[in-house]
């Protein structure tokens, strides 16, 4: 919370050379990897904003972990998982991230928005291919596809939100096969430090800052974390 934003954009379990395959650096004004606090997103969420007071920031989350760990930390937690998730594929799409977010930046103009998308991690929208897959070359292309999909709604937001913005990711993603299979690294499980799971984009486009005001916290209700987080494969 600590860098200069006014918008920053959350690429769930997004690598950062994935990102740099599929995404147009081109459209950004710098691009600098960073490497992530975490390797899960409960991990990631509890040590960049739990116990944390930040009231100048709204929050738009597909990902139950916002409320379940850090649900008191915002201005408002925009809590999609419990709205938009689409039953089919057990995820909120992203373009309902996209539109609550223009929706949440025009309610609320003088504030930080955080945009957490669930794309690129699965389910993988449109796709029967999980995480369990056993043929590793069509797990990335489905994940490559995702990944391709959600990006279109991130360019939406970069045109229509204006200020300085962020593209990141709460961690990246490793495939379990053979040695990392054993090992249990294969997903994002947390507190592990290897460089496909913590090595994350930074991509930062720039425009016409905004004025940001701090206003109070409230605390998000998160009445459905349990089942939403089966939904996404986290139990």
């Amino acid at each position: 919370m600590e860098e200069d934003w006014d918008t920053m954009i959350v690429l769930d379990a997004c690598r950062a050379d994935s990102f740099q395959s599929v995404a147009d650096l081109d459209r950004f004004d710098t691009y600098d990897p960073r490497v992530s606090l975490g390797s899960h997103s409960s991990e990631w969420t509890r040590r960049n904003f739990q116990g944390g007071s930040f009231g100048d920031t709204v929050y738009v989350s597909a990902n139950p972990h916002t409320s379940l760990e850090a649900g008191d930390a915002f201005h408002r937690v925009v809590e999609l998982w419990e709205t938009h998730t689409d039953e089919d594929w057990g995820v909120v799409p992203p373009e309902a991230v996209r539109d609550a977010a223009i929706e949440a930046h025009a309610e609320f103009p003088d504030k930080r928005l955080i945009v957490h998308f669930m794309q690129p991690h699965g389910p993988f929208i449109g796709s029967v291919i999980g995480d369990d897959h056993r043929n590793e070359s069509e797990y990335w292309q489905a994940y490559a596809e995702n990944l391709e999909y959600v990006m279109g709604y991130v360019d939406d937001l970069l045109e229509a939100v204006e200020g300085k913005t962020v593209v990141t990711a709460d961690h990246g993603q490793a495939y379990a096969s053979g040695l990392t299979e054993r090992l249990g690294i294969g997903g994002h499980k947390p507190r592990l430090r290897f460089p496909s799971l913590v090595k994350v984009p930074w991509a930062v486009r720039d425009g016409e800052r905004r004025e940001i005001r701090v206003g109070e916290t409230t605390e998000a209700k998160g009445e459905q974390v349990q089942d939403r987080l089966k939904d996404l494969g986290y139990l």
